[in-house]
C-alpha cells in the first residue's frame, strides 16, 4: 500500500480508504505493508512475491514507473469504484472523455468538505491533467459537500470521488441520478490512470485487462 505523505494528506492520520484497505486486509488474513512513494522502491528489494500494490492515485506516474509489469497496480479510488459505486458505468464514463464536444463543460463532485490546498486533487491536479491530456477547449466546475446540483443541464461528464464518505447504497443512487440525466460519469482514480497511460493496468485486476 503506497500512501504519499504530501501537502493534502492530514496531519496524524490515514484517509478513510487507505484505513478502510488496511482493515480488509487484516480481516481477511492478507499480508499489508503501507509504504510511502518515497520508499516504494527499497520496500520492493526487500520483499518477495507481491501479488498487488494499491497506491493513491495521485501518485500513479511514479509509482507506475517504479513498480514493474509483472506486479498487478491499482489505487485505492479504483477499488471504490466497483466496491461503492458500479465499474462498468464508470467505465463507460471513461469512455466519453474521448467523445467529448469542443467546448465540453465538466462538473467535478466530491461528496466531502474540506479546506482545499494549493495541490487540492479535484480542483488542481485534475483539472490540470484533463486541459493536458484533451484538445477540447474545457469549462471545469468543482463542487463539495452531500447536495448535487438540482439541473444538471449542459454538462457533458461529470467526475466523482471515490465516494469514501458514502456507503454503497448513497453512491448507486448519486450513480443513477446521473444516468437518469443521461449524463456520464466516472471516477477521480480512473480520470488519473488514463491520463497517465495505465487505465488498463490499473483496472486489470477487476476487468481481468480489458478495459481500454
Amino acid at each position: 500500500l503506497v500512501v504519499p505523505i504530501d501537502a493534502q494528506a492530514p496531519k496524524g492520520r490515514l484517509i478513510l480508504p487507505q484505513v478502510q484497505v488496511i482493515r480488509d486486509c487484516l480481516d481477511h488474513g492478507i499480508k499489508s505493508y503501507v509504504v510511502r512513494d518515497t520508499e516504494l522502491a527499497s520496500a520492493l528489494e526487500d520483499l518477495d512475491d507481491i501479488d498487488l500494490v494499491i497506491t493513491d492515485s495521485q501518485a500513479f506516474r511514479e509509482v507506475a514507473r517504479i513498480v514493474p509489469e509483472s506486479i498487478k497496480l491499482t489505487s485505492f479510488s479504483i477499488l471504490f469504484a466497483r466496491h461503492k459505486g458500479d465499474l462498468t458505468v464508470l467505465l463507460e464514463g471513461i469512455k466519453s472523455l474521448e467523445q467529448l464536444p469542443n467546448p465540453a463543460r465538466i462538473l467535478i463532485a466530491e461528496n466531502c468538505t474540506h479546506n482545499p490546498g494549493c495541490e487540492d486533487i479535484g480542483r488542481v491536479k485534475i483539472p490540470a491533467l484533463l486541459r493536458k491530456k484533451l484538445r477540447q477547449q474545457l469549462e471545469i466546475e468543482t463542487i463539495g459537500g452531500k447536495e448535487l446540483p438540482a439541473d444538471l443541464t449542459g454538462y457533458d461528464l461529470v467526475i466523482h470521488c471515490g465516494g469514501c464518505m458514502l456507503n454503497r447504497r448513497a453512491m448507486q443512487s448519486r450513480l443513477l441520478f446521473f444516468r437518469e440525466h443521461n449524463i456520464p460519469v466516472t471516477n477521480y482514480g480512473m480520470v488519473i490512470a488514463y491520463c497517465n497511460g495505465i487505465l488498463e493496468r490499473a483496472t486489470g485486476i477487476l476487468t481481468g485487462g480489458r478495459a481500454k
